[in-house]
């Protein structure tokens, strides 16, 4: 799917062009992994808030296009296509048995998250539905 965009880049071009694929493709991974942290963190602070609703915008979104370009993310082929030898963020900064665990971990994070902003949520509103029975 890359390969028309990889062919349209003049050589000489090439590798500015890795390099800032490579740059944009760091800042998305560490957008999204601090995204998935702040989801959960606020999960666990029972803060439910217009950020934590960010946050997990940002991380499902991501998700779907993960999972909907078969699991790899379409700017890794790019990388690839334009000479890189692996084109995968996590591959560049961490050991490869351990960036093959970022899907489980950060999913179990994210739904670790789900579950505790669902538990602020429902507890806010018994609070809500208790205060109500008190005032008739």
């Amino acid at each position: 799917m890359t390969s028309w965009l990889a062919r349209s880049i003049p050589a000489p071009w090439r590798p500015a062009t890795l390099t800032a694929i490579k740059a944009l493709h760091t800042a998305i991974f560490a957008s999204v992994g601090w995204a998935i942290l702040v989801f959960a963190w606020d999960g666990l602070k029972q803060r439910p808030s217009r950020r934590a609703a960010v946050a997990v915008s940002v991380a499902v979104a991501e998700s779907l296009v993960y999972v909907s370009n078969n699991q790899v993310c379409p700017l890794t082929p790019l990388a690839e296509e334009l000479g890189a030898e692996r084109g995968s963020v996590a591959d560049m900064f961490l050991p490869d048995w351990l960036s093959r665990q970022i899907p489980l971990v950060s999913t179990t994070v994210l739904l670790l998250g789900v579950a505790l902003h669902l538990r602020a949520l429902l507890g806010r509103a018994a609070r809500r539905q208790g205060a109500v029975r008190d005032i008739r």
